[in-house]
């Protein structure tokens, strides 16, 4: 959330753009300080850098005026400018030194991406396999441009920067999370110093729902700008998770994991304290408490705009810009104040009367060892039962070697031995009866697994694959469409998909998906 820097007392020394030569240290009044800090804390780029300018016109010798012009250019993603100036940077001030080592990280890990731009959005990524990411970013964060300006009634008028990062150890880099957080929380990416910042779904070994989570971003950026970043962490939380499927007008937003683990710390008594999720939900202990987290807060905002509306969020937003007290402006908006709400929420939820569905845990996330190299992955090492993991391993060689009712044998054993619900374990076993041309059995399989896991991109690229092999095209269709919207790096889909366009006679969509894959064979 906010960070208001301290007055600084920097010093400059020579700087080599095009600002004068600085020979002494001159501090700024602290007010002139706090104001600066505080628009660009607010995300007010052109009033933080018309601020900024008349300072350095008035103070050309100032080093707070020109770490006040770092921070303004880091936020506008200029970052090898941002990099330059604070070279010429010194002080003793933490935040100087960490904020000198996050711009340095940020210009060192994007210097070489390349750059593209739609509408309202500006691309970054590394040059090679991530420029596929453009076309399907497009798509969702036009579409979410759209969809959530009209629920918040905001339309950013500058053009919001998304980079794409190409593998966890660099997000790591330019994020306040370490590789244990992206490990245990999941979190893939993040809004934060004006934009957004997201792990490539190429270094995921079956990718992830990076889309509903380009438009969960999205919000965070529109919340932010809106309420001047003044919405506290749970509501960002709880507003981004219940619209993150607007933009496709779906409006389901429970997923199986969260209505489990919610409806399980409703039993239990174990739910995330609002103070608990501070500083954020990427920090909690474990992968159960992140999604316990998300649905509270998601359940909440649902309770919220069903007595009020959703555009109670919006005039809640627009009293927080006006530098109301969070407390002052949720009383004043629905009548009631936080304690009352956190009550009243609770009966609603009690009320859905959610299910526990027994062996459903958090997915994780998976990454490549090496994004380039072609060798597949080792399934059966996420499973994380022994017994399982060993009879799941056996049932690879056996079918590796043709003898697919030992195989089927073993996975089924595989399956019974694990108290988790493994999607893949479920698709390995579909699969056999795939091959066995066992089609009624093999749907079963996969549907019931789709039922707990929606996003799981291998049943659903296998789902496309059992209608292909039915000659149910459209169906396949839709599969296949849905899994490369979650994993766009598997070539088996795309060259399905031109196959399947080519079948139905569709042109456009067989060169666009022509062009498509054109970025990831290599």
């Amino acid at each position: 959330m906010k960070h208001i820097f301290l007055t600084i007392s920097a010093c400059l020394v020579g700087l080599i753009l095009a600002f004068p030569p600085i020979t002494s240290a001159i501090e700024l009044p602290p007010g002139k300080v706090y104001a600066g800090h505080k628009l660009i804390d607010d995300w007010n780029t052109e009033a933080a850098e018309h601020f900024t300018n008349t300072l350095l016109n008035k103070y050309p010798k100032s080093g707070d005026a020109y770490f006040l012009k770092a921070r303004v250019e880091f936020l506008k993603g200029n970052h090898e400018l941002a990099t330059k100036i604070l070279k010429q940077v010194t002080g003793n001030h933490s935040e100087v030194h960490e904020f000198k080592n996050l711009v340095y990280e940020t210009y060192e890990e994007t210097k070489l991406f390349s750059t593209s731009e739609s509408k309202h959005f500006i691309y970054r990524y590394q040059k090679g396999s991530d420029e596929i990411l453009v076309h399907y970013a497009t798509k969702v964060l036009e579409k979410s441009y759209k969809v959530l300006g009209k629920i918040f009634n905001y339309y950013p008028k500058e053009k919001v920067l998304v980079e794409f990062y190409p593998n966890r150890e660099s997000f790591s880099k330019v994020s306040p999370l370490t590789l244990d957080d992206i490990a245990i929380s999941g979190t893939v990416a993040l809004c934060k110093y004006n934009r957004i910042m997201m792990i490539s779904p190429g270094s995921l070994v079956r990718g992830y729902n990076w889309m509903d989570t380009l438009s969960h971003e999205y919000t965070h950026y529109i919340l932010t700008k809106k309420s001047r970043n003044n919405l506290p962490l749970w509501m960002h939380e709880g507003i981004a998770k219940y619209f993150e499927t607007r933009w496709r007008n779906n409006y389901v937003y429970l997923t199986p994991i969260m209505e489990t683990m919610l409806a399980g710390g409703l039993q239990k008594n174990y739910l995330i304290s609002l103070d608990g999720m501070m500083p954020s939900l990427a920090k909690l202990k474990t992968a159960e408490d992140v999604q316990l987290a998300y649905a509270e807060v998601a359940t909440m905002i649902e309770y919220l705009t069903q007595v009020h509306g959703d555009e109670v969020i919006s005039t809640l937003l627009e009293k927080l810009a006006k530098e109301e007290s969070f407390d002052l402006a949720m009383s004043d908006t629905i009548g009631i104040n936080l304690d009352i709400f956190q009550r009243k929420w609770k009966n609603f939820v009690k009320q859905k009367k959610l299910k526990t569905i027994p062996g459903l845990k958090p997915p994780g996330v998976h990454f490549k060892a090496d994004r380039l190299s072609g060798e597949p992955s080792k399934e059966y090492r996420e499973i994380d039962d022994r017994k399982s993991r060993d009879l799941t391993f056996l049932g690879d060689i056996l079918q590796s070697r043709n003898f697919y009712k030992a195989a089927l044998i073993e996975y089924q054993r595989a399956i019974d031995q694990s108290q988790a619900f493994s999607p893949i374990l479920h698709n390995k076993l579909a699969k056999i009866h795939l091959i066995t041309k066992e089609y009624n059995k093999a749907e079963v399989i996969l549907n019931r697994s789709l039922n707990y896991y929606p996003m799981f991109h291998s049943t659903l690229a296998t789902m496309g694959e059992l209608y292909f092999d039915t000659g149910d095209t459209k169906r396949s269709r839709d599969f296949y469409e849905r899994a490369i919207q979650v994993n766009p790096f598997n070539p088996f889909v795309h060259i399905r998909l031109m196959t399947i366009y080519q079948k139905l006679k569709w042109k456009k969509e067989k060169e666009l998906q022509t062009k498509l894959f054109g970025y990831i064979d290599h």
